[in-house]
C-alpha cells in the first residue's frame, strides 16, 4: 500500500468503525462492477438458467419464491384479482423470451451470464430475516466491439424517495450511438416492446401496499463494466451519484468525517446497491496516490405484518 494512502486510511479508520480501502495497484481498477465481485455479490450461472429466472419472477409475482419462505408477504400470483396473468399471456411471453435468447446468441460472442446476490453469510449481520434474493445478468459482445447487458428492473423497499426517480423510463441506454450493432438492437427493442412491465407485489402485506414494475432492460457501452453499470442503474438496482460528503448521523465524528473525505479524497462518489429489502452503501473517493477510500454502510427493510 502507498504510504500516503496508509496514513490516510489510518485517520479515517479513527473516525469510523467501517471504513473501506481499495489498492488500485493490487485489486486493479476501482468500478461498480469489480467492487460487486470483490464484495462476493457476483456469481456466474448459465444463460438458460438467467431467462428462466426472469420468468420465474413474472409468475410468482413477487421478487422471490414466497414458497420456498417461512411466511408469506404478498398474495400469490393466482390469488390475484385481475387480467394481467394467465396461461396464454404466460405461454405467449415464454415465446417471447424464447426469441429474445435466440437473438442475443445468435449475435453476441463471449456471452456470459450472471447471478447477482448478497453473501448468505451476511444474513447474520442483518437484525431482520429476510427472503434469499437474486437476479441475473447477462452480457455479450457485439459484432462491432461493443458490449450489450439485459437486466430485469429491481424493486428497491428501502429508497422510498428515489422510487419515481429511478423508475425505467427506456428499455435500453447507450453510452453513445450504437453502430454495426443497429440491426440487433432493433430488434431486441421490439422483443422488449413485446414484454410489456408486469405488476409484481413486493412487501404487499400489512398496509405496505408495494408493487413495482418487473421488464427487461438493457445497455450498450464500449466496455463490459459500462454496460454493466447502466444496465443496473436502468433497472434500479444501482444508483450512483458524485457529490459533495455530509454525514449526519455517526455522532460526534460526523462532521470531522465529512471534512476528511472532501478534503483529503477526489472524486467522490456514492454507489448505492439494492437487492429488494436489503442494501449496501459506499461513499468512496481517491487518494493522491490513485487508490480508494471510503466508508461503507447497510441497510435493512423491517417487515412487520
Amino acid at each position: 500500500m502507498h504510504l500516503e494512502t496508509e496514513q490516510l486510511l489510518g485517520t479515517l479508520e479513527i473516525l469510523c468503525s467501517n471504513s473501506v480501502v481499495w489498492e488500485t495497484t493490487a485489486q486493479g481498477e476501482f468500478n461498480l462492477w469489480n467492487l460487486m465481485i470483490s464484495e462476493g455479490f457476483v456469481h456466474l450461472t448459465d444463460i438458460e438458467l438467467a431467462f428462466k429466472h426472469w420468468q420465474k419472477i413474472e409468475e410468482w409475482g413477487t421478487p422471490t419464491n414466497q414458497e420456498a419462505s417461512d411466511y408469506e408477504y404478498a398474495p400469490p400470483r393466482s390469488e390475484r384479482k385481475d387480467n394481467t396473468w394467465n396461461e396464454s399471456i404466460a405461454n405467449e411471453r415464454q415465446g417471447y423470451y424464447q426469441q429474445l435468447q435466440q437473438l442475443v446468441k445468435k449475435h453476441l460472442q463471449n456471452i456470459q451470464a450472471y447471478n447477482l446476490s448478497f453473501p448468505k453469510t451476511a444474513h447474520q449481520s442483518f437484525e431482520w430475516g429476510h427472503p434469499y434474493f437474486s437476479m441475473s445478468i447477462l452480457v455479450g459482445e457485439t459484432s462491432d466491439r461493443h458490449y450489450f447487458c439485459l437486466a430485469p428492473t429491481v424493486p428497491d423497499q428501502l429508497n422510498y424517495y428515489r422510487r419515481d426517480r429511478n423508475q425505467p423510463t427506456t428499455q435500453i441506454v447507450y453510452e453513445e450511438s450504437p453502430s454495426q450493432a443497429t440491426k440487433m438492437i432493433t430488434e431486441v427493442k421490439i422483443l422488449l416492446n413485446n414484454l410489456t412491465p408486469i405488476t409484481n407485489y413486493g412487501y404487499y402485506h400489512g398496509g405496505y401496499n408495494y408493487t413495482y414494475q418487473h421488464q427487461i432492460v438493457g445497455a450498450l457501452a464500449k466496455t463490459k463494466t459500462t454496460a454493466i453499470q447502466l444496465a443496473l442503474q436502468a433497472a434500479t438496482m444501482v444508483f450512483l451519484e458524485k457529490r459533495t460528503v455530509e454525514y449526519a448521523d455517526d455522532g460526534y465524528n460526523s462532521r470531522k468525517l465529512s471534512q476528511f473525505m472532501n478534503q483529503c479524497l477526489r472524486d467522490r462518489t456514492c454507489y448505492s446497491i439494492s437487492f429488494w429489502d436489503v442494501g449496501y452503501t459506499y461513499e468512496v473517493g481517491q487518494t493522491p496516490a490513485g487508490d480508494w477510500l471510503g466508508v461503507r454502510s447497510q441497510s435493512e427493510f423491517e417487515y412487520n405484518p
